[in-house]
């Protein structure tokens, strides 16, 4: 995948960062199962990728890319 992948979050993504980014940090495990599930659909092997979110209204866009891009971990 070179080119990003961006597209919006789902109703329960949109829900968990919402929380996520309340302060619930406790939800992070299921943002990563629901983030797997979905490249998983798309093709996609689940890492490494670097996944951004962008808040866009009540919504999120996410953002995902290779992990490569980003460097040596």
């Amino acid at each position: 995948m070179s080119e990003p992948l961006i597209y919006e979050a789902g109703a329960e993504l949109a829900g968990l960062l919402r929380r996520y980014y309340g302060g619930e940090a406790a939800l992070w495990g299921q943002i990563q199962a629901l983030l797997a599930a979905e490249l998983r659909a798309r093709g996609l092997a689940a890492a490494p990728r670097h996944v951004r979110f962008r808040r866009r209204g009540d919504g999120y866009q996410v953002i995902v890319e290779d992990a490569e891009l980003f460097g040596p971990a």
